[in-house]
């Protein structure tokens, strides 16, 4: 179940929780993070919370997030937590793949399609050097 941030917005208290749709003419870009950020990413979780923390809108939550990517609520803070653990040692949920795009979209950054990106590299490099020095 997710909650519907529209129907707030008939009945406006304070400021709004959601950040501002783009203008029509525009089509909302993905910023490239810089290539140190990513290189300092160890796994594919370090890609997540440096995704997060870059995120366009800082004042974005998690459960608007989840809202507009479709994603369990409850399971976002997990899949953005810096640890693989949580306190009584049990592994956290990974960010699903078929998620990435979206939650991209949303956070305005590119971080964890950069980082998968550079993964793969180095992996196809391993794997060319391994079947030459085979021959």
């Amino acid at each position: 179940m997710t909650f519907d941030y529209h129907s707030a917005a008939a009945h406006p208290r304070g400021r709004t929780i959601h950040p501002p749709p783009p203008v029509a003419s525009e089509a909302p870009r993905l910023r490239f993070l810089p290539r140190e950020q990513i290189e300092a990413c160890a796994t594919f979780r370090d890609a997540c919370v440096l995704a997060w923390k870059s995120r366009r809108h800082p004042g974005m939550t998690e459960t608007y997030l989840a809202s507009m990517c479709d994603l369990i609520q409850q399971h976002v803070s997990e899949y953005f937590h810096p640890d693989d653990r949580d306190e009584k040692g049990r592994k956290r949920r990974k960010l699903p793949a078929d998620k990435v795009g979206v939650v991209q979209e949303q956070l305005g950054n590119c971080a964890i399609g950069q980082w998968l990106a550079r993964d793969m590299a180095v992996r196809l490099v391993e794997e060319f050097f391994a079947a030459e020095s085979m021959r």
